[in-house]
């Protein structure tokens, strides 16, 4: 299945009633590296670290949400919530939503590449989704999604592997094929 939407992400979190992201409480002091989720993340976004909502389906059929956090920096983050997605059944307009509790690890944080990224923000290019309870239908391990996402196990549980991931845009309100 092919999924392609031509959206900005801003216009998702306010299509589908999700919480826009806060900046953070503490400014990021000068020197100091802030840690991101940068699958959809674009400009008109301010920097968040520990947000309590990531989208990271940019068309909005992906959603984690609730999110607590019990690490978060250089060394990764690890956290907690409700994965909100849709079943794309018979099409991603029309399918369900499923909720799903979720235990979330990311790694490797890297700068950007990409010119007009903020200064002093890395992002995670490497996160885990795993499902302590019920996992959506498609998440069968052993398969994969596309070349950067594999389905597989975490501590024994069904698990997304997002890899090699990068902000969506640090230029003007990007648009994202997905």
């Amino acid at each position: 299945m092919i999924r392609a939407a031509v959206i900005t992400a801003s216009a998702v979190v306010a299509a589908f009633g999700l919480a826009a992201p806060v900046a953070m409480a503490d400014p990021v002091t000068a020197g100091a590296t802030a840690y991101m989720f940068g699958a959809c993340y674009t400009p008109d976004l301010p920097v968040v670290e520990q947000p309590g909502t990531i989208m990271y389906g940019c068309d909005g059929t992906s959603v984690m949400q609730d999110m607590s956090w019990t690490s978060w920096g250089a060394d990764g983050a690890t956290g907690t919530g409700t994965d909100n997605s849709v079943e794309c059944q018979p099409n991603c307009a029309q399918g369900r939503r499923l909720l799903n509790p979720i235990i979330v690890h990311a790694w490797n944080p890297l700068p950007p590449k990409t010119s007009g990224c903020p200064a002093g923000v890395d992002f995670y290019s490497d996160y885990t989704v795993a499902y302590p309870q019920d996992a959506p239908p498609w998440v069968k391990p052993g398969t994969s999604w596309a070349a950067d996402v594999d389905y597989i196990y975490v501590d024994g549980m069904p698990a997304v592997h997002f890899k090699d991931q990068k902000p969506l845009s640090c230029s003007a309100a990007a648009v994202r094929p997905v």
